[in-house]
């Protein structure tokens, strides 16, 4: 190679490193956010070997997704960096930067240096890579995309030279693709329409890719149940129409606009036309990826929705950018100085809505960096109340997960700080043993709320707000036993009744069931007798669970477990006496 060649492939792989962290510094000064305490706390619980291989641990995780690579990613950084998140975000960005980096090569087999270059800024500077770049708890998605750009180099590498070494790469990064995300599962459906070679030649090289695609299959069956799955859309019927809308908004939510979105595919597609009237087209190929990544977005239609160029948008994103750039490459009749605007019209397009978007989003990314720095930091006799996130499971979870990962990692006992998510719990708390914490959004910082509250006494009893999980065992040890007890039993051919009684401090507040059970009741009720006693405060419930089905009853009845949690009681696991299933959930550890 020449000493100009060289240079060239240096000042590119310095200019996308430098633009990867010029675009996203801001989040090298960021604490943990969104989901990140509770990947602090499984990692730091559970190992490599755990949750790779022990189906209950692995999905203990995610009851949607087989991911474990994500928590192995937080492993990892805990070992090297331990609680520190400036070196999360340093590994974080720099994987991004890799799928740049791998971007760029791939692009060398069809485009010059200049367009190689543009098409993998263009893919650093979309909203769905500014917008992964601020939060940890989606590195598994960048992790799968830098291991897929491998995966797709070596294989095309390989239909050249015919090297079993490289048969074993490619097999080895899609192995490691699949682990972090099922959205990178159809590679090897995709790779084969490469225009290279015979088709035979390509699926024989592809062979070893489509035998873990086999046995993929039959991991997601044994950990998940299902060879495929999603996010539960609670019962809603499919609706085509809200899938046409959300797919129909994604160009506003990665152009800025209000026009230019669609004048920016409008471009694309001409290109794509005039690429294919010269005969540079692989169609098959172009069709067959974007089913890829377009397909699996689906049942994200309907549940959550695609509101945001978030992660969901990553691998679309990256598709769209090396489209663009192997089309401008490839056509003949463009010189290359229009080629170069044209890519460049499209960075400027992205970066603008991405810094827009990346502005909209800072004072939640505020208001996670404040959060969290405060339940690492204060002692447990602090109380917090959260005034826009009314989901009190889900903020235990995440950040308490930190707290018990803090001291599981110092080797300190874990204590829970108290999460109120109702204004009327405030004036229950006793203000002289406990402070009252909220943010505040005017400061971005939290504020001592105990004087602006009036002591009042608690009102009569409510019955339990009842969350439901609907999964089967094997059933993954994250749970204390609690005090108290359970017993289930099926009543009628359809019903199931739950009895317990659960015990909390006096003076505790907003308690939740939660309930594990094999298939989601028809219909249910929660009824509730309350008695203090002097030391604690003691709940004697009943949960009626109506099923469509004699055989979901049977399931239920035998396979049902309920955790309890409160704001000053951690999740606990009530102990059944006639479920021995449940005695799976029990973990040694808090």
């Amino acid at each position: 190679m020449s000493l100009r060649h060289n240079l060239i492939t240096a000042a590119a792989i310095f200019g996308l490193v430098a633009l990867t962290f010029l675009l996203n510094l801001n989040a090298l000064s960021g604490n943990w956010r969104f989901d990140d305490g509770w990947l602090l706390d499984y990692a730091s619980r559970f190992s490599p070997l755990d949750y790779f291989f022990n189906p209950a641990i692995t999905r203990g995780y995610s009851l949607n997704n087989l991911t474990p690579s994500n928590p192995l990613i937080f492993d990892i950084n805990l070992w090297l960096f331990g609680l520190s998140p400036k070196g999360f975000y340093f590994q974080h960005l720099a994987t991004l930067a890799g799928c740049a980096l791998g971007s760029y090569f791939l692009l060398r087999i069809w485009a010059t240096p200049l367009i190689a270059f543009l098409g993998s800024a263009l893919f650093l500077a979309g909203v769905p890579s500014l917008f992964v770049a601020q939060q940890l708890m989606v590195g598994h998605y960048v992790a799968g995309l830098f291991f897929t750009i491998l995966a797709v180099a070596a294989y095309r590498l390989n239909l050249d030279r015919k090297q079993w070494l490289l048969t074993t790469l490619s097999t080895l990064f899609y192995i490691l693709a699949t682990t972090c995300k099922e959205v990178y599962f159809p590679l090897p459906f995709v790779l084969i329409f490469f225009q290279h070679e015979r088709l035979t030649t390509r699926i024989y090289q592809a062979l070893p890719m489509f035998a873990w695609s086999i046995g993929y299959m039959f991991w997601r069956l044994a950990v998940l149940g299902s060879f495929v799955g999603g996010y539960d859309a609670g019962g809603r019927s499919f609706s085509l129409s809200d899938a046409l809308l959300d797919y129909s908004a994604i160009p506003d939510l990665l152009f800025a606009g209000p026009y230019l979105p669609w004048a920016a595919i409008f471009i694309f597609v001409v290109l794509l036309a005039s690429l294919a009237k010269s005969k540079q087209l692989n169609v098959t190929l172009l069709v067959v990826a974007l089913l890829a990544v377009l397909l699996p977005l689906l049942p994200l239609t309907q549940v959550p929705g695609i509101t945001q160029a978030n992660r969901y948008l990553l691998l679309p994103w990256w598709l769209f950018a090396m489209t663009l750039a192997a089309t401008l490459a490839r056509l003949p009749r463009l010189n290359i100085g229009l080629k170069n605007l044209i890519a460049t019209i499209f960075i400027l397009l992205a970066v603008t809505q991405a810094l827009q978007v990346q502005k909209q989003l800072t004072p939640k990314l505020a208001q996670f960096d404040a959060v969290y720095e405060f339940f690492l930091e204060s002692p447990s006799s602090q109380t917090f109340y959260s005034a826009e996130i009314k989901d009190a499971y889900y903020l235990d979870t995440v950040l308490n997960g930190a707290r018990y990962a803090q001291a599981r990692i110092k080797g300190d006992e874990a204590k829970k700080l108290g999460i109120l998510v109702s204004a009327r719990s405030l004036a229950t708390v006793d203000t002289t043993e406990k402070n009252l914490w909220s943010y505040d959004q005017a400061c971005q910082c939290m504020r001592n709320i105990s004087h602006e509250v009036t002591p009042k006494k608690a009102s009569k009893l409510k019955p339990p707000k009842l969350i439901i999980l609907p999964i089967s065992p094997p059933y993954p040890p994250l749970f204390e036993a609690g005090e108290g007890s359970l017993r289930v039993d099926k009543t009628s051919d359809m019903r199931v009744r739950l009895s317990g009684i659960s015990r909390h401090p006096p003076g505790d507040q907003e308690h939740q069931l939660i309930l594990i059970t094999p298939q989601h009741p028809k219909a249910f009720k929660v009824t509730l007798d309350g008695a203090h006693k002097k030391n604690s405060k003691r709940f004697k419930f009943h949960v009626t669970l109506d099923y469509r089905s004699s055989e979901s009853a049977d399931s239920a009845a035998e396979k049902s477990c309920l955790l309890i949690r409160s704001a000053h009681t951690p999740l606990r696991l009530l102990v059944s006496d006639n479920n021995t299933n449940c005695q799976d959930l029990l973990s040694t550890q808090p």
